[in-house]
């Protein structure tokens, strides 16, 4: 089914996360699929679907909630503060081993989207870990 991404269909797209499934979304530039970034078999059916497995970045709310996942130093967090939310993915050294493996596909970098779209940006912070 295709519902638009509006409030009134929110909880439907965080039961589709918890349940493991894929959805897509719109972002400030295009829209994405997106998946529970800790759920291994969800991220296994997002890269059949793409038809690849390479990387894959995190949509968060916040860049406070970016600590987390990165190693952020002093310098670039004013850089951060100009840059998101926008239409950026920014590439950090890891730091959070909670996510599947396959977010990062072996590499030491994540990269981190803060998009500049409600949806995304609420969805995140209603379900509680990253997509």
């Amino acid at each position: 089914m295709i519902y638009p991404a509006t409030d009134q269909y929110i909880n439907l797209a965080n039961d589709a996360l918890e349940n493991g499934e894929v959805i897509v979304y719109p972002t400030d530039t295009l829209y994405g699929f997106g998946v529970d970034a800790t759920n291994t078999e969800a991220i296994q059916r997002l890269n059949r679907l793409k038809g690849r497995s390479q990387p894959l970045s995190i949509v968060l709310e916040t860049i406070d909630h970016m600590y987390e996942f990165a190693e952020i130093s002093s310098k670039i967090k004013p850089i951060l503060k100009r840059l998101l939310p926008g239409p950026y993915t920014v590439l950090l050294s890891s730091r959070n081993r909670e996510l599947s493996p396959l977010v990062q596909n072996g590499s030491p970098k994540i990269g981190i989207r803060i998009p500049d779209h409600f949806f995304p940006v609420k969805l995140v912070e209603l379900f509680g870990k990253p997509i």
